[in-house]
């Protein structure tokens, strides 16, 4: 077997795998081998079926199939053994057969490992920005009343505030007052501020009230929207079978105790202030950061380095960001329905910009990578931590540290224990 490897124009190599008829005879002989394990014919046992009787058997397109395949695995192992200075990932796609003479010329694409390369080495030079971000006192105060709220308690009462939650049972009545669909609805909070209608529908209601509205779809949150297509309802009927009152917790030494822990450096109300504004600060300074480093690879995307996204990588990506959207669609039929909707031109390019998304997400990945690498970043690769590089690469390359960043070592205040 005869074998050309040469650089593609892409992230790929060209191989090209001459097969002679003396291959094709070995191929063909080992192929046959491979079914006569299987087979069996009256009077023979299973696995010793003379090699013409098997041939016989199985379907021409089938034998040739499988010579092909083992020749093509066969050539490329051995490529790989031989071009072993070479990288290559994935399954070789782009498989093409033409005949010439006694020979099949076999020619193929194979991928390989993303290589960065530098077109200009003053990117050493950049720098980035000193971030010092602030939490600010409404900030601070939105989040001690967030932590309040997940710790409240829930008191029953009789009548439903802005301030309650209530458990509402639904039934969807067709003109017949016959039930249709059924449903349950929670009302709190985040649906006041969503939705006026629920502060008009439920706000002075009393438990187990029993009321209807009339169902008019293009009136109603989606949580109050009938879930069969076919039910066509004219009333809905609600019932508020469980109302409860939300209690904030007192910030006190008791408390604190229950969501930090003894251990904890959290004792009194000036502490967790204290803990809260760090916690704020390090959020704001990890959203900067991101962008920070994301306006650096922009640059260094534009000026100073380049890499090709093999396809076998970017297709892997593509099909993990398509099944993630599937999860959220809730399920590859609906998904596929939205993408109907939007009509095949504006579907081709959702999905192109899915396609280019990742691509660039790629790009950036191996790039900061390579950066890494060049600047001799000490990167913990047996237990990564979230944004580790990018936070290496701004102490390497800013003008000064940001004070919302704790020194290696410094104990920080252990945080709330889950409810």
């Amino acid at each position: 077997m005869q074998k050309k490897v040469a650089k593609g124009t892409g992230a790929f190599y060209d191989i090209e795998l001459t097969l002679s008829a003396d291959d094709y005879a070995k191929g063909k002989e080992k192929a046959l081998k491979g079914f006569q394990k299987d087979l069996s014919l009256p009077g023979f046992r299973k696995g010793f079926v003379p090699m013409h009787l098997v041939e016989e058997q199985i379907q021409p397109e089938y034998v040739s199939m499988s010579i092909y395949e083992h020749l093509i695995n066969k050539g490329l192992q051995e490529v790989v053994t031989e071009e072993s200075s070479i990288k290559f990932i994935g399954e070789p796609y782009d498989v093409k057969q033409d005949k010439k003479g006694d020979d099949t010329v076999v020619s193929l694409k194979l991928d390989i490992f993303p290589e960065v390369i530098t077109k200009n080495k003053d990117w050493t030079s950049l720098t980035m920005k000193t971030i010092s971000p602030k939490a600010t006192k409404e900030e601070i105060d939105e989040a001690l009343l967030r932590l309040k709220k997940n710790y409240a308690d829930y008191v029953d009462t009789d009548t439903m505030t802005r301030q309650g939650i209530s458990k509402v049972s639904m039934s969807f009545l067709d003109k017949d007052g016959q039930e249709v669909d059924k449903g349950i609805l929670y009302v709190g909070e985040q649906e006041f501020e969503e939705f006026p209608f629920f502060v008009d529908t439920f706000v002075g209601k009393k438990k187990n009230e029993s009321f209807t509205i009339p169902y008019k779809e293009k009136d109603l949150p989606p949580t109050v929207q009938t879930k069969k297509a076919d039910s066509k309802p004219t009333t809905i009927a609600f019932v508020l079978t469980d109302i409860k009152n939300v209690v904030l917790p007192e910030i006190n030494e008791e408390t604190l105790l229950r969501l930090f822990g003894k251990e904890s450096e959290v004792k009194n109300e000036a502490d967790l202030l204290k803990y809260i504004d760090e916690s704020i600060s390090t959020q704001k300074f990890d959203t900067e950061l991101i962008k920070e480093v994301e306006d650096f690879l922009k640059i260094i995307r534009e000026k100073y380095m380049e890499v090709i996204i093999p396809q076998t990588l970017l297709s892997q990506e593509v099909r993990v960001r398509l099944e993630n959207l599937e999860k959220r669609f809730g399920g590859k039929e609906k998904m596929n329905a939205y993408f109907k909707q939007m009509g095949e031109e504006k579907a081709k390019k959702f999905v192109d910009d899915i396609s280019l998304a990742a691509s660039e997400s790629l790009e950036k990945f191996f790039i900061l990578q390579k950066i890494a690498e060049e600047l001799k970043l000490d990167i913990n690769r047996e237990k990564p931590v979230d944004l580790e590089i990018e936070r290496k690469l701004y102490e390497k390359l800013s003008a000064g540290k940001s004070a919302s960043i704790k020194e290696e070592g410094e104990k920080k205040p252990k945080k709330p224990a889950k409810k």
